[in-house]
C-alpha cells in the first residue's frame, strides 16, 4: 500500500511538473491608484491605461509626448510657443498657457500642476503613469472634464540603494542622471532624484548659416519620508526644474506655398521662405526663439489611520513656474516682431480625503479641494531692425517708415494680463459591493470658482497698430460654480472577465482672454463661459488565456456643451464659446505575453467627431464665417495605432539580450490651430517606428541599450496655422480662401546609447 502510494504520489508530482512546463506564462500585475486605492487595473471599472516606471524607462519614454504615442486616444502636440501645449484625451484639449482652464487634469504625486507648460520636462523616477479617460472630478481635486494623467514618482523605502545612468547620440546628445534612496533611522527615510539631459538643434537655417532647435533639461527631487507612527506619516516633496531652449522647426507647409509671399519678402528683405522641402528642418527665416523655463514645488502629504480603518489624507502644496518665451513670431527672413512672452503663476492647494479601509459592503471616498493661483502675462512686441524700415516703408512709403523709426522700437506693444482665482470644491464617491460579482457607484462633486482678471494693452508706436491695438479692461469678474456627478454599474461576468457602464458629466469654469489683438475685444467679448462635458461609456476588461493576455475595451460617447474654442485675427488668438460637439468611439489596450521570453502590447482607438452645432464657425482664410455644423473636429483623428514588442533571452548564466520596437499610425487629421476646417491643415496619415536593442545583467544591477527613434525619418507636423501677418505680405489669397500654411515639425530620427546601473 505504502509503495503504491508512493508511486501515486510521484506520478502526481510529474504531472504537475509538466503542466507547469506547459502553462502559459502570467503577466504581471498593473497597480494603479486611480480610485485612491492601490488596485488590479483589471478591477478598476473605467477607461485607464497604465504603465510602470520601469516599462517606461526600458522603452526609452522620456516625457508626456512619448507615452502619448503608446496609448489610444491621447495625443499632446505644441505650437509655435514651446510652453503652448494641447493635452487631448478623445480629441478634446485647450490649447495654450493663456487663460483657458486645461480639459486635461495633470496630477504628479497628488498634487495638481494647472498649466500645460509646466510638465513639458523629462519624466524622472516614475512608479507609475496612468492616462484615465473621462471625467474624473469626483475622485480628483480639480475638474477634469475630459480625463486625467496621475503620475506617480517613487516613494523612500528603509533600504539603502541607488542608480546612476548616462547615455550619449546624435545631434552631441548627452544625459546623466542619479538616484540615492537611504534609511536615516527606524523611522525616517529620503530619496533623491537627479537628472541633466543636453543637445543640439535639429534644425539648420539657410538665411543665417547655423543650426537652431538645442535644449537642455535639468531636474531635481528629494523626499522625506517621516513614520511617526504604525498610523502616522508625513511625505515631504520638493522639486526643482530648469529647461533652457531655442526652439524648434516651423516650416512652410508643402503644398500652402505661394509666388506672391515670396515675392513680397524677396522685395522688401532680399530673401523668401519656402525652401522646397517642408520636413527637411531647414529654414530660411529669422529664428531667434528663446526658451528659459523654470519651475519649483513643495508638498507634504500626511496620511493618518483612524482606529475604525478610516484614512485621512491631507496634501498641501505651493508651485510656481515662470516661463521666458522669445520668439521671431512672424517667421520671416526679417529681424521684426520678435514676441516676448513671460508667464508666472503661483498656486496653492490643500486637499483632504477621507478613505474607507475598503473591501467593505460599502467603499468611499470624501473630499474637500481648495485651490488659489494668480497667473500673469507680460507679452511685448519689438519692432526690430527691419519693421519701420524697409517694411512699413516698402508697405506704406518712406515716410511713414522714417516716421515709425522716431517712435519706440522696443516693446512697441505691451500688454499686462492678471487672473486671480479661488476655487473650492466638495467632492465624493462611493461603491456599493452587492455581491462579489456586482457593484454600483455614485458620485457627486460640487465646485465654486471665482475669478479676477485685468487686462492692460499699449501701443508705444503708433505704428504697431498693425499687430495691436490700445486696449484696457479692467476690474472683469467671473463667478461659476457647478455641480457634477458620476454613476456606475459593473459585473464580474466570472473571475476573469468584468461588464461596466458608466454615466457621467465634467466641467470647467469660464474665463478671460488674456491675449491682445489688433481689434479691441471690449468687456464682453474678452469674458467666456464655462464647458460641460455629459460622458457614456460601456465596456469591459478581460484576463484570457490563463492569465498571459488582458484584453480591454471601452466604446464611449461624449457630449460638450459651449465648447471652449479659439479664433484667429492674424497674430493672436480669441477664445469663445463655440457650441456643441460630440467625441464617440472605441478604444482598446491589450497585453499579451505567449512565451517567456515575448511581451506584446497593442492600443488602437476610433474616433468619431462632429460639430452637433457650430454656426458661426471661423471663415477659410479671408472669408466670411461658416456653418461647421456636421463637420469633423480638428484634432481629432479618426484612428490611433500603437503596437509593441519586447523578446529577451539568455546571453550567459548572468547576462541577457533583449530587443523591442514599437510602431505608431496616427490618422489623417486636420491640425489647423484655427477650427475653420481649412483643408490645407489636413496633416496626412504617418507612422512612427522605434526599436532597442541591448544586453543586461539578469538580476537587474546594470544595462546597456541602444536606442533609435523615428527610424523611418518620418516627416510630419504636430500643429499647422496660418502665416502671421500673411494679409500684409502676400500669404493669402482672398479669391481661393487659401493662406501658406505655417507647420511645426515633429522631431526626426535620432539614436542613442544609455547606461544604467543599480546598486
Amino acid at each position: 500500500m505504502k509503495s503504491r502510494l508512493f508511486k501515486l504520489s510521484g506520478l502526481a508530482a510529474a504531472l504537475t511538473a509538466a503542466q507547469a512546463s506547459l502553462a502559459q506564462p502570467a503577466l504581471e500585475e498593473v497597480v494603479v491608484t486611480a480610485q485612491k486605492r492601490a488596485q488590479d487595473i483589471q478591477d478598476v471599472p473605467i477607461s485607464i491605461t497604465a504603465f510602470s516606471g520601469d516599462y517606461l524607462s526600458e522603452a526609452g519614454v522620456k516625457d508626456i509626448g512619448d507615452v502619448a504615442r503608446l496609448t489610444p486616444n491621447f495625443t499632446i502636440s505644441n505650437s509655435s510657443q514651446q510652453t503652448n501645449n494641447r493635452i487631448a484625451i478623445r480629441g478634446i484639449g485647450s490649447v495654450g498657457n493663456n487663460g483657458i482652464e486645461p480639459s486635461v487634469g495633470v496630477f504628479i504625486d497628488g498634487v495638481y500642476y494647472p498649466r500645460p507648460g509646466a510638465v513639458i520636462g523629462q519624466l524622472m523616477d516614475v512608479e507609475s503613469f496612468e492616462v484615465l479617460r473621462g471625467p474624473q472630478g469626483t475622485l480628483f481635486g480639480r475638474n477634469t472634464p475630459m480625463g486625467a494623467l496621475n503620475i506617480n514618482t517613487r516613494k523612500p523605502a528603509y533600504e539603502t540603494e541607488g542608480m546612476v545612468e548616462a547615455g550619449f547620440g546624435d545631434y552631441d546628445a548627452y544625459e546623466l542622471g542619479a538616484v540615492f534612496n537611504t534609511a536615516f533611522s527606524d523611522n525616517i527615510a529620503g530619496r533623491v532624484a537627479i537628472k541633466y539631459a543636453d543637445r543640439d538643434g535639429y534644425g539648420e537655417n539657410i538665411l543665417s548659416g547655423g543650426e537652431f532647435g538645442e535644449r537642455d533639461d535639468l531636474n531635481v527631487r528629494g523626499k522625506l519620508l517621516f513614520d511617526f507612527a504604525d498610523n502616522l506619516s508625513l511625505l515631504v516633496t520638493a522639486d526643482y526644474s530648469e529647461i533652457n531652449a531655442s526652439g524648434g522647426a516651423i516650416e512652410v507647409l508643402e503644398g500652402t506655398e505661394d509666388p506672391r509671399l515670396d515675392g513680397t519678402l524677396n522685395a522688401l528683405y532680399g530673401n523668401g521662405v519656402s525652401t522646397g522641402d517642408g520636413f527637411d528642418h531647414k529654414v530660411s527665416q529669422e529664428h531667434e526663439d528663446d526658451l528659459q523655463d523654470e519651475q519649483s514645488g513643495l508638498s507634504f502629504d500626511i496620511n493618518y489611520d483612524f482606529s475604525n480603518g478610516i484614512r485621512l489624507r491631507s496634501i498641501s502644496a505651493y508651485r510656481e513656474w515662470e516661463a521666458d518665451v522669445y520668439e521671431s513670431a512672424l517667421r520671416i527672413p526679417a529681424n521684426m516682431v520678435q514676441r516676448d512672452t513671460f508667464y508666472e503663476t503661483e498656486t496653492l492647494s490643500q486637499e483632504f480625503q477621507f478613505i474607507s479601509p475598503g473591501g467593505e459592503t460599502i467603499d468611499w471616498v470624501a473630499g474637500l479641494f481648495y485651490y488659489q493661483e494668480e497667473y500673469n502675462i507680460d507679452q511685448a512686441f519689438d519692432a526690430g531692425d527691419d519693421y519701420c524700415t524697409p517694411t512699413i516703408a516698402g508697405l506704406v512709403g518712406p515716410e511713414a517708415g522714417a516716421a515709425c523709426d522716431s517712435f519706440q522700437q522696443d516693446r512697441m506693444v505691451e500688454s499686462v494680463f492678471q487672473q486671480d482665482l479661488d476655487s473650492i470644491a466638495v467632492f465624493g464617491q462611493g461603491t456599493w459591493n452587492i455581491s462579489e460579482a456586482f457593484s454600483l457607484t455614485l458620485g457627486g462633486r460640487y465646485t465654486k470658482d471665482e475669478k479676477d482678471g485685468d487686462f492692460d494693452q499699449v501701443v508705444n508706436n503708433p505704428f504697431g497698430a498693425l499687430v495691436r491695438v490700445n486696449e484696457q479692461v479692467p476690474g472683469m469678474e467671473r463667478e461659476d460654480s457647478k455641480s457634477t456627478w458620476f454613476g456606475n454599474a459593473n459585473w464580474f461576468v466570472t473571475q476573469d472577465i468584468m461588464l461596466f457602464a458608466t454615466a457621467s458629466t465634467g466641467y470647467k469654469s469660464g474665463g478671460f482672454n488674456s491675449e491682445g489683438g489688433s481689434v479691441a475685444l471690449g468687456e464682453e467679448r474678452r469674458i467666456f463661459g464655462p464647458e460641460l462635458a455629459t460622458n457614456y461609456e460601456l465596456g469591459v476588461k478581460s484576463t484570457l488565456l490563463d492569465g498571459s493576455m488582458t484584453a480591454n475595451v471601452t466604446a464611449y460617447r461624449t457630449d460638450l456643451e459651449d465648447f471652449q474654442d479659439r479664433l484667429f485675427d492674424g497674430l493672436s488668438f480669441v477664445v469663445v464659446n463655440a457650441g456643441e460637439v460630440r467625441q464617440q468611439g472605441v478604444e482598446a489596450d491589450l497585453a499579451w505575453v505567449p512565451l517567456e521570453q515575448l511581451s506584446l502590447r497593442a492600443g488602437i482607438s476610433y474616433l468619431d467627431s462632429e460639430y452637433q452645432d457650430f454656426k458661426d464657425a471661423p471663415g477659410l482664410p479671408g472669408g466670411p464665417n461658416q456653418d461647421l455644423t456636421g463637420e469633423r473636429k480638428p484634432y481629432s483623428p479618426e484612428w490611433q495605432t500603437s503596437l509593441s514588442a519586447d523578446w529577451t533571452s539568455s546571453l550567459t548564466d548572468s547576462t541577457e539580450w533583449f530587443v523591442g520596437a514599437s510602431w505608431s499610425w496616427m490618422d489623417e487629421q486636420n491640425l489647423g490651430a484655427v477650427s475653420n476646417n481649412n483643408p490645407q491643415s489636413v496633416q496626412d496619415a504617418y507612422s512612427l517606428v522605434n526599436a532597442r536593442i541591448g544586453v543586461r545583467d539578469v538580476a537587474g544591477d546594470w544595462s546597456v541599450t541602444l536606442f533609435g527613434n523615428n527610424l523611418a525619418d518620418e516627416g510630419y507636423c504636430v500643429t499647422i496655422y496660418d502665416q502671421p501677418f500673411g494679409a500684409q505680405l502676400g500669404a493669402l489669397n482672398p479669391v481661393a480662401n487659401t493662406m501658406v500654411q505655417r507647420c511645426v515639425l515633429g522631431a526626426p530620427r535620432t539614436w542613442n546609447v544609455k547606461f544604467n546601473y543599480h546598486f
